[in-house]
């Protein structure tokens, strides 16, 4: 009992059976893999379908507000720079909005990196 082992389809190394495509057996050894790698990512990065950029829903301040306190109550906090970001509205903006909020209902504001959360008191 002997065992076949496939040539490469490019350099003739001994290589491994990737399967049929179009009806044609595809074999590559590993050197050969490697090198065809990033043109073959191309390739699919190339023939795939282009999404549209979703679009961002803009909103005014004052309906950030509302959105902020709507979403604190029902909840109980929020990430403020998070919902800024969905809504389209400047995260310096989104701060002052939130401060103010903070100082008028008593609310506790966490600043972190990349974060700004308000909730209400525990």
């Amino acid at each position: 009992m002997s065992v076949k082992i496939p040539p490469c389809m490019v350099c003739g190394k001994a290589g491994i059976d990737l399967g049929k495509v179009a009806g044609k057996d595809i074999v590559l050894c590993s050197d050969c893999g490697r090198m065809l790698l990033p043109k073959v990512k191309a390739l699919v990065e190339a023939s795939a379908p282009k999404r549209p950029a979703k679009a961002v829903e803009r909103i005014t301040p004052k309906k950030f507000r509302e959105i902020v306190i709507a979403s604190v109550e029902k909840r109980g906090s929020l990430n403020v720079l998070d919902a800024a970001k969905r809504y389209g509205l400047p995260a310096e903006k989104a701060r002052e909005i939130v401060k103010a909020l903070a100082d008028e209902k008593g609310w506790q504001l966490e600043e972190a990196p990349r974060k700004l959360k308000i909730k209400k008191p525990a």
